[in-house]
């Protein structure tokens, strides 16, 4: 019996990585025993409309593009109640979770990954109702995710963050939060913070892998409090270099987090802007999508 599988492309991520390979990857998607329907995305949010509409009509829902198109691809599924297994084919400029999963940067290799037999529970976020698969993070350099342009990504890559990050160094400050977990009641300043189910943030920030389980009902929330002179702040740069936490670099595992802050707060949801405001609230989706991966 003939399996469907709908692939979801950003044709604009990764310098267009996606669109050269295409008829390679369905290759193996045939290979694999999938007849494949493949529609384009053409603005923000049209990949969540695609999942959301036709992601039930098929056997394997499949996206290539960057953790963006990932994250709507699944937050649409999620709307629709759709239950369909979801291959990740990472082609964008920094790919966190598919590093995470260990998926190949090779979208042939990947499109073959896709169609074996192997695949996990995968825990998803909601941020004030909104989904989100892997991070939701605030303060310093998260701006740099959305605000770089698609076309310094494309010829740049990752270096295009790192570039657009610098940019904030001269205008840091911290943000005044008070926070209520599952894991305690922190209150202070903070440069950084985080709730994420993966082990690399941005391509810079990494955590240990024993540390990270993708469902188990938790994040990681990682809150990294304002340095208070040029001293702290070195110290602070190799604590991250060196996953070493302690008072001022703090990690806890977490379910829930609520949080308030003293001003409107903008967040990113997986790279992608959320408009600021000044109440949060953070929850885990435990083993809400099944997701394929590697043979191991």
């Amino acid at each position: 019996m003939e399996k469907r599988l709908l692939l979801i492309v950003n044709p604009y991520a990764g310098q267009r990585k996606a669109v050269r390979e295409l008829g390679r990857v369905i290759e193996q998607f045939s290979a694999g025993g999938y007849v494949t329907t493949v529609m384009m995305t053409a603005y923000s949010g049209h990949a969540a409309e695609i999942a959301r509409d036709h992601a039930h009509e098929f056997d394997l829902l499949a996206c290539a593009g960057g953790d963006g198109t990932l994250n709507e691809t699944i937050s649409g599924a999620l709307t629709a109640g759709a239950k369909t297994p979801l291959a990740y084919l990472p082609c964008g400029t920094t790919n966190d979770l598919g590093a995470t999963l260990g998926l190949s940067r090779d979208l042939v290799k990947a499109a073959q990954d896709a169609v074996g037999s192997h695949s996990r529970m995968l825990d998803i976020g909601r941020f004030n109702g909104r989904c989100f698969v892997y991070t939701a993070s605030f303060g310093a350099f998260t701006k740099a995710s959305y605000a770089t342009p698609q076309s310094m990504k494309n010829a740049l890559g990752h270096l295009a963050y790192v570039l657009e990050g610098v940019k904030e160094v001269w205008h840091l400050k911290g943000i005044k939060a008070r926070l209520r977990t599952d894991a305690g009641e922190f209150e202070g300043e903070y440069l950084f913070g985080s709730v994420t189910n993966s082990t690399s943030l941005a391509g810079i920030i990494s955590l240990d892998r024993n540390t990270v389980k993708l469902d188990d009902g938790l994040f990681e929330l990682m809150l990294v409090e304002k340095p208070a002179n040029a001293v702290q702040y070195s110290s602070l740069l190799s604590q991250i270099a060196l996953k070493r936490f302690d008072d001022r670099l703090k990690l806890y595992k977490v379910s829930t987090v609520e949080m308030e802050t003293e001003e409107d707060l903008d967040w990113t949801l997986d790279g992608e802007l959320e408009p600021g405001r000044t109440n949060f609230k953070i929850e885990t989706l435990s083993n809400a999508i099944e997701i394929k991966v590697p043979e191991t």
